[in-house]
């Protein structure tokens, strides 16, 4: 399940802020927190991906094989 990020539109004492809930994607965006019961907003965050993760280099490795486009018809096997 995705973990959504909400901030409160209006100060609040008691809740941290910005706070993450875990949800099913198909449910509506929450309107009041659960917590102090004041209305939130969902934001827009940023996700964490790794790079090369699949490199030229590793993967043979990782257990892939990489075929390259050859001339219009046929293709060449790398690794």
């Amino acid at each position: 399940m995705p973990i959504y990020e909400y901030r409160h539109k209006e100060k609040s004492g008691s809740c941290p802020d910005p706070f993450e809930v875990i949800e099913l994607a198909v449910k509506e965006p929450r309107r009041f927190c659960r917590k102090c019961k004041k209305p939130v907003e969902k934001i827009v965050s940023s996700f964490s991906a790794h790079k090369n993760i699949l490199s030229a280099s590793n993967l043979k490795e990782k257990g892939f094989t990489k075929w390259v486009p050859e001339g219009r018809d046929s293709i060449r096997k790398i690794r």
